[in-house]
């Protein structure tokens, strides 16, 4: 993706020297100068989160907007030699920036996007973050399910299993969808759950074998953080299994 490709309504693209942004226009003006920051190296201390591969950082910019920034890192094996530099003609925080954007246009819960920068080298190499809302004292799902009685995490692996539901029916698949991709908040109801972290995934029309590979992605997830099972109980690997319910979503591509 480039700068002569179309952003989600809402947005534009800044440009200053090896710096590319693609920013919420009415933020424009707090959210550049922290990405021009990010890319020199000189981000200021903020509230550390848990999160990403190192850690994601809050910071309140103005009085009315609470912001997370999350460098891309690389995990794996790669990690040892190449932490942070990625190629590619298309980089990932702009793909990632307008999947999460057209996946809130059609109605599903996840964090708002505010901005992607990304920071290029020679030869199509360059260093990438996303901006994003903060929401208030959330935590990812697998933090939640630690500390809550065994009705509640049966009841928000139920709402995990259909805002991914929702998500599939909105043309997305997810590519690493475990119990640290969802995102649990208070609300005046109970919680809510959101599915965050889209980057590699893709719009396209999601066919119920990919709905059962989801769930078995997620279950794998299940079985690394809780081999006992002695949080997620057998009820809740069967919310979570609703996942992979066997029908066609509606084709937005």
């Amino acid at each position: 993706m480039t700068r002569a490709d179309p952003l989600p309504d809402g947005f534009e693209w800044f440009h200053a020297g090896r710096l590319t942004v693609a920013v919420r226009a009415e933020l424009r003006a707090e959210l550049v100068p922290l990405l021009r920051q990010w890319s020199g190296g000189t981000l200021p201390p903020g509230r550390p989160l848990a999160g990403g591969r190192g850690g994601v950082t809050a910071y309140d910019v103005s009085p009315r907007l609470a912001v997370v920034v999350r460098p891309y890192r690389r995990g794996g094996f790669l990690r040892h030699f190449n932490r942070e530099v990625y190629l590619g003609g298309s980089p990932r925080p702009f793909l990632e920036l307008v999947v999460g954007e057209t996946l809130r246009a059609r109605g599903v819960r996840t964090l708002e996007l505010l901005a992607a920068g990304v920071r290029r080298f020679p030869f199509l190499g360059y260093r990438g973050a996303l901006i994003s809302r903060e929401v208030p004292s959330a935590v990812n799902l697998w933090q939640y399910m630690r500390n809550a009685p065994a009705e509640e995490r049966v009841r928000v692996c139920e709402q995990a299993a259909r805002v991914t539901r929702g998500m599939h029916d909105a043309g997305v698949i997810h590519p690493d969808l475990n119990l640290q991709n969802f995102l649990v908040q208070r609300v005046t109801s109970g919680t809510e759950v959101l599915v965050i972290d889209f980057d590699r995934a893709r719009l396209c029309t999601v066919r119920p074998r990919q709905r059962e590979a989801a769930v078995a992605r997620l279950l794998r997830s299940v079985r690394r953080l809780d081999p006992e099972r002695e949080v997620v109980t057998q009820r809740c690997v069967a919310a979570l299994q609703a996942i992979g319910e066997a029908r066609e979503c509606t084709s937005y591509t």
